[in-house]
């Protein structure tokens, strides 16, 4: 039960909205509206079902029996149902306002309200059992019908930029058509859902600031199209999908060498002859660069601990690789934190470890052993999140024998 606070909040609002609407209506003096009673007592099954609030699903599911029972004439809406009504919204009432701050005893209220109200409404009361592993068919119709259309609007995508790289409206149309899917709460339970649509969407974005997006992103859009298909289709009819079929990993691939993780950062000075030189034959000017503030650095930290229990986490070596490009724009802004000068020490060492954290993940190294480099990151998250309370100069010591450790190309030198 335990879900993200926006999510449990907005079902909280929608779910009491319906119940507010059932209180007045079962409420009455005069017998309510069968079709109304059936209608609101079935939207809030479904609000419950969608924010994946099982407990209060199956008790709104009993109610939404009663309800049918009254309205099929099974069940005379007499004052024993209207008191059974009343009694059971006001229960379902404080179960929803309990959702915040769900226990094992308030699944326990649920089930026994539910197994009650099944008692009272005509059919054979019986133990509820625990919800079948995977989503319920309604979830799988949504996800195979919100998944073609996301496929769909990739695929348009995909062939818009192969004819106008600058064709950024049906990016746009992407993001409006991921929106459902994005918000269905059930989703983290159907890996590789998550991970393919973060990976649309970073996909999205990073394409939207290149100037320049002949660059392998029609190919990506499609293959994310493909992948999408097959995931959804997977999900829709089995109830789960497979995270690495050969699909999925070429996704993932794809994305990998469109962030470029596929390649270690290479500098200018890794591009000069191998002798005494001289090698810049004449000084340019440095762009101007603001130096990175203490808050970015813990910003970035988080995000280091961030992934780094998400590649715990991961259970298949696809969904890993998938979790390892959110390391891309962290690596590139560490990087560029060392352009601030030589009066820098924690600049220059925040480069040396995404370069050399960067070169584990291109070389393989990083998913090849994914606890030890997990905890590397996290170590390093760690450290970068002391920037406020430590001096700059312990912080950079300590995260330049983090990045001694991952090996790698050495620092860029101070301007």
């Amino acid at each position: 039960m335990n879900q993200k606070l926006g999510m449990a909040e907005f079902f909280a609002m929608e779910a009491g909205e319906y119940l507010e609407r059932l209180d007045a209506l079962v409420s009455a003096p005069d017998p309510p509206s069968a079709d109304e009673f059936q209608r609101l007592a079935r939207a809030l099954r479904g609000a419950a079902l969608m924010a994946n609030q099982q407990p209060i699903a199956a008790a709104s599911g009993a109610f939404e029996q009663l309800a049918r029972a009254v309205r099929d004439g099974s069940r005379p809406w007499d004052e024993a149902t209207r008191q059974l009504a009343i009694r059971t919204v006001d229960d379902l009432k404080v179960l929803v306002r309990r959702v915040r701050e769900w226990t094992d005893d308030d699944t326990a209220r649920a089930h026994d309200l539910a197994n009650a109200v099944q008692g009272m409404s005509g059919r054979p009361s019986a133990p509820l059992r625990a919800p079948p592993s995977g989503p319920d068919p309604g979830t799988r119709a949504f996800i195979g019908r919100e998944g073609a259309s996301l496929a769909s609007a990739l695929d348009l995508a995909a062939k818009s930029l192969s004819q106008n790289p600058q064709a950024h409206e049906p990016l746009q149309s992407v993001l409006s058509v991921m929106q459902p899917l994005r918000g269905l709460a059930s989703l983290s339970d159907l890996p590789p859902m998550p991970e393919l649509l973060e990976g649309i969407e970073a996909v999205v974005s990073e394409t939207m600031k290149r100037q320049d997006t002949e660059h392998g992103a029609s190919e990506v859009f499609a293959s994310g199209a493909a992948a999408l298909s097959v995931v959804t289709r997977q999900v829709s009819t089995e109830g789960k999908a497979d995270a690495e079929s050969e699909e999925v990993r070429g996704f993932a691939a794809l994305v990998r060498r469109y962030f470029e993780l596929d390649q270690p950062i290479r500098h200018i000075e890794s591009l000069y002859f191998d002798d005494a030189g001289p090698h810049v034959i004449e000084q340019g000017t440095a762009p101007p660069q603001l130096a990175m503030t203490g808050v970015e650095f813990v910003s970035h930290g988080e995000r280091l601990r961030q992934i780094a229990d998400a590649l715990d986490e991961a259970k298949s070596p696809t969904i890993r690789e998938f979790r390892s490009h959110g390391l891309a724009g962290t690596f590139r802004a560490l990087d560029a934190a060392g352009g601030g000068g030589a009066e820098s020490p924690l600049g220059h060492a925040a480069a040396a470890f995404a370069r050399a954290a960067w070169s584990a993940v291109a070389e393989g190294r990083a998913l090849e052993d994914t606890t030890a480099f997990a905890a590397v990151l996290r170590e390093a998250g760690a450290v970068l999140s002391t920037t406020s309370d430590a001096t700059a100069d312990t912080v950079a010591q300590r995260l330049g024998t983090i990045a001694g450790g991952l090996g790698g190309p050495p620092p860029p030198p101070p301007p």
